[in-house]
């Protein structure tokens, strides 16, 4: 058993925790609503706070003999809401990274369209070339030396990639009312 002191808040009590689930039915609604403050959004804190609940019942056998098992909760819940923020920060930049590729008479991808799953329906080696150079920032000769490519190949897979998703955009484009 693990003591932890003063998560039970109002009370000021020193709280025994007997079990994972005790301590989820004491601590998940006051911590969902501390990160829902944080994110901004009541559905990303609730992720990330069942995250960090199943990553502690993984690991429940070391947590449990922490002194504050919550407060290793809380950090896994905040650094998840952190990791999420930084993957839609690069996928807001890949994205404008993409348009600023594009031709001017090129597509517009502000009205919704969900580019991870045109992403999706890249061949492997262009959806890996256009993550690691768009996403991830990586030089050509870096994909190159990821990939175990030329440079000359990644310039290849890059272009061949963003012809293909002008394509599939259109296409989307052309299905839609």
């Amino acid at each position: 058993m693990a003591a932890m002191m003063g998560e039970a808040a109002e009370a000021g009590d020193v709280v025994v925790v007997a079990s994972l689930e005790t301590l989820f039915r004491a601590n998940y609604a006051r911590l969902v609503r501390t990160l829902a403050v944080v994110s901004g959004s009541q559905e990303s804190a609730a992720d990330a706070v069942q995250e960090a609940f199943v990553k502690a019942h993984v690991h429940w056998r070391r947590i449990e003999r922490y002194d504050d098992p919550v407060g290793w909760i809380r950090r896994v819940a905040i650094n998840k809401l952190r990791d999420d923020h930084r993957r839609s920060g690069r996928k807001q930049r890949a994205l404008e990274q993409l348009k600023s590729h594009d031709r001017p008479e090129a597509v517009d991808w502000s009205n919704g369209t969900d580019v991870a799953a045109l992403l999706a329906d890249l061949p492997r080696q262009q959806r890996l070339s256009m993550a690691l150079f768009y996403v991830d920032n990586l030089s050509i000769a870096e994909v190159a030396a990821t990939l175990g490519l030329s440079d000359g190949a990644v310039k290849f897979h890059l272009h061949q990639g963003r012809d293909r998703l002008r394509g599939l955009f259109a296409v989307q484009q052309d299905a839609q009312p």
